[in-house]
């Protein structure tokens, strides 16, 4: 769904970082002591790491910013003394001779107590006896630790060639505090490495690094970095709008230069400071989600600060590197794109009744979906689009309820699944393309596709991957009486097997006010899972659990949504109309869908 002036700033996701020569072999000295205070950005996924400069054991001199090799750095905080630093050091020496190939620097911050004068000799050597290879930086001044805000002598930090920071915590977790396993169950560094050389997202961008823990330096004075549009407002805005925001992409008004930007600076503020853009409607004190693009308290004051100081540029260099897309996808590459076979005409103006088209896959094989994609050929009348899967043989069924498979809705242009975890496309399926428009003052023509990625060959994933289901908990009888203005309506889903819920999409009309979901257990206790004070029809969201959630049979999806059928609401069609269930967007719906991984 695209409604053309609130799509004015929209989605997220991000990634990047710095670039200098990297030396061989052991490598490290003291560090200029930081100044007393913490900077305002540089330790957070996605920011530019801080300027602090440093000279190495061998006396050369560097920046942490400037670290990288072709395709990156891997910074990782060490102590000699400390076991869990030990029982990784042959880990580490088999990640170098892997990556530094591949154009990888590895940087050592050593924060060992050495006494004595020979402090850079004694952590050259323990570097080299543990057959460490990389740069190696003394920090016993912890400014470099500090900086980073460290927590354990465990942690390591991936960066790209522009200063980036895309990754921070844990190898894996095979060693730690009291942890010694006989293999990883979680390899995140080589995965987030693995992600971020595809170009895709990093699905896991932080973790908990269990080692010797470092000094808390947090009560310090702040002293903030000046922020300017190359070294801080380019990477937010990158990870933040221009997944939409761009040539190609859904939204209008391209965001992809310094120009661009502050061209369009005043409607930035206003959009952001009201929290209208990003698009997102989830309360903060409620649920952690993989796919949260709003905009942090220390984001929006990065953005503010920028913005009343003039909007400086900054030095290019310190710009992160620019993001590639596949033209006409936001996806890295489909694997499979269908469209349906008839065009839709959709007049200048009017009402139109919900489009249906029906479109036969004809695969040789059931497919495993990874990720999919809609994509509208007329983008500005499209509303939204839901795909339903209809399984070959069944009866094809009328409505947005049954069989829900796939959704393009504002501020949710692709989907993506849990790692292991895929939908099931069986061979012969139909999907039934359910398309709302809104005429834009322009007739035009329409003709939507939809892309896949796929995990593989079916029998080499047949009962390895995991699949997701979409189900429901939906109410069709009511009625929302005129003048109305907070009138909520329930809704309950019955789970008979084990599983884990993995993503929540609430779905009503314009006069949809409030969402709340909870899940309930069988002795009744309510978990609050999402609550959305302000719901917006014009950006409905599919809201990804970061970490999915156990259900067991017995237990009880409840859904509470409110509605505004006062005169009051300034997007209600009629505030005189009893309102019933209906597609139309003067009607209302009551779904709130689901996806799960049934045991």
């Amino acid at each position: 769904m695209k409604p053309g002036f609130t799509l004015l700033l929209s989605a997220l996701f991000c990634q990047l970082l710095a670039h200098t020569d990297v030396g061989v072999a052991a490598v490290n000295s003291e560090v200029s002591p930081a100044p007393a205070a913490w900077y305002s950005f540089g330790y957070r996924v996605g920011e530019r790491l801080a300027d602090v400069q440093f000279k190495d054991v061998n006396g050369r001199e560097g920046v942490l910013s400037q670290l990288a090799g072709k395709r990156g750095a891997i910074i990782v905080m060490r102590d000699a003394e400390c076991p869990v630093s030990q029982r990784y050091a042959p880990r580490l020496a088999e990640f170098e001779k892997e990556y530094t190939s591949q154009g990888f620097n590895f940087v050592y911050v050593d924060v060992s107590p050495y006494s004595g004068k020979n402090a850079s000799a004694e952590a050259k050597q323990s570097a080299a006896g543990s057959k460490l290879q990389g740069r190696v930086v003394l920090d016993s001044s912890h400014a470099i630790s500090n900086a980073l805000r460290a927590a354990s002598t465990s942690e390591v930090f991936l960066v790209d060639q522009q200063g980036t920071l895309l990754y921070r915590g844990a190898i894996d977790d095979q060693y730690g505090i009291g942890v010694h396993k006989d293999t990883p169950g979680q390899t995140w560094l080589r995965k987030a490495i693995a992600e971020y050389q595809s170009g895709k997202d990093i699905v896991t961008t932080q973790s908990e690094a269990s080692g010797c823990l470092l000094p808390d330096n947090a009560g310090e004075a702040v002293q903030n970095r000046p922020v300017t549009y190359h070294n801080r407002i380019s990477r937010l805005i990158t990870q933040k709008c221009e997944m939409c925001h761009r040539d190609g992409g859904v939204a209008p008004m391209p965001l992809q230069t310094y120009a661009q930007v502050t061209a369009r600076k005043t409607i930035i503020e206003y959009m952001t400071s009201k929290r209208l853009m990003p698009p997102w409607g989830a309360d903060p004190s409620v649920g952690h989600w993989a796919n949260d693009r709003s905009l942090s308290e220390q984001e929006l004051a990065d953005l503010s600060s920028w913005l009343k100081t003039g909007s400086p540029a900054g030095n290019a260099k310190e710009a992160p590197a620019p993001r590639s897309y596949v033209a006409g996808w936001d996806m890295l590459k489909p694997d499979a794109v269908l469209q349906i076979a008839e065009p839709h005409q959709v007049p200048a103006q009017g009402v139109i009744e919900y489009q249906y088209s029906y479109l036969k896959t004809n695969f040789d094989s059931d497919k495993w979906v990874t990720a999919m994609e809609i994509r509208p050929s007329a983008p500005k009348v499209v509303h939204h689009i839901l795909v339903f899967l209809e399984e070959p043989g069944a009866k094809r069924r009328s409505g947005g309820i049954d069989g829900f498979f796939a959704a393009l809705v504002p501020g949710t242009p692709l989907t993506t699944f849990p790692e292991g975890a895929a939908k099931k496309i069986p061979k012969g399926a139909w999907l039934k393309f359910q398309i709302h428009y809104q005429p834009n003052g322009t007739a035009q023509t329409d003709q939507a596709k939809i892309a896949f990625q796929f995990a593989g060959d079916v029998s080499n994933t047949e009962g390895k991957l995991k699949e997701v289901k979409s189900e429901s908990a939906f109410n069709a009888k009511f009625e929302i009486p005129p003048g109305a203005a907070n009138y909520p309506i329930e809704s309950i889903y019955l789970f008979r097997k084990p599983g884990k819920l993995t993503a929540l999409m609430p779905h009503a009309h314009l006069r949809g006010k409030a969402w709340k979901i909870e899940l309930v257990d069988q002795a009744g206790k309510r978990s609050l899972l999402l609550n959305i004070p302000k719901y917006d029809f014009n950006w409905q969201t599919a809201y990804q659990l970061k970490e999915a959630i156990n259900v067991q049979p017995g237990m009880r999806i409840a859904a509470t949504a409110w509605y505004d059928n006062s005169s009051d609401n300034p997007s209600n069609p009629n505030p005189k109309a009893a309102v019933h269930f209906g597609e139309q967007t003067f009607e209302e719906m009551m779904i709130a869908y689901f996806d799960w991984i049934p045991d």
